[in-house]
């Protein structure tokens, strides 16, 4: 089966937060997550994949923008497919619980890592070596829903002094994003992003496949 991936899902949309929201990208959603947060948007991908050979995935990929994602897309072995995505700018969003090393060699590749908050209930699960090896063009991201969850992303990003930006993304009805705002002004972080999934605004919250 090396060869082949448990895809959930392949579309086209554009980017809904990150470096390129807004930007067009095609996605690879892959099956499977190790994790399970409270507030998770895509439980659907815990399971339910289809067997997809390198090719045939490939072959629906439009734009040379590419968001790798699931579920966790690191518990598959994704090496063939990122050889054969060279000439793309290939995004891997993965939750921080396993390891990126294994793929800080592909020059087309970047990361958006996920530091799990209290809220989620994974914040244990971090494997810590992840945040240390984060690069200037990866991506830092953390998910809030609470004051606790803001307070403690501020303590690790001054534990790990990350090179790369830092986005902080509000869980979906869970908390305004004015209150992110007075909490950045509050302590002056100048290195955060405040991120809307734009996604959840253009389409409806639970839409698939945008």
């Amino acid at each position: 089966m090396k060869n082949k991936l448990y895809v959930n899902e392949l579309f086209n949309s554009i980017d809904g937060e990150g470096r390129r929201a807004g930007e067009l990208a095609s996605f690879i959603r892959l099956c499977g997550c190790n994790l399970r947060c409270s507030y998770c948007d895509t439980t659907y991908a815990f399971t339910e994949g289809t067997p997809m050979a390198v090719e045939e995935i490939l072959s629906q990929l439009r734009y040379r923008n590419i968001t790798l994602t699931g579920g966790e897309p690191l518990l598959q072995d994704v090496h063939l497919l990122l050889q054969r995505l060279q000439d793309r700018d290939v995004n891997i969003e993965t939750n921080g619980s396993v390891s990126i090393r294994p793929y800080l060699s592909y020059s087309h590749v970047w990361f958006t890592v996920d530091y799990k908050s209290i809220s989620s209930g994974m914040t244990t699960a971090m494997k810590e070596e992840n945040f240390q090896l984060l690069r200037p063009q990866d991506v830092l991201k953390f998910v809030v829903g609470t004051h606790a969850d803001l307070e403690q992303a501020r303590k690790i990003c001054a534990y790990f002094k990350p090179s790369c930006p830092i986005y902080i993304s509000a869980v979906f009805a869970a908390i305004e994003p004015k209150e992110i705002v007075a909490y950045m002004e509050a302590y002056r972080l100048m290195n955060w992003r405040l991120q809307l999934q734009l996604h959840k605004y253009i389409w409806p919250p639970t839409a698939r496949g945008v």
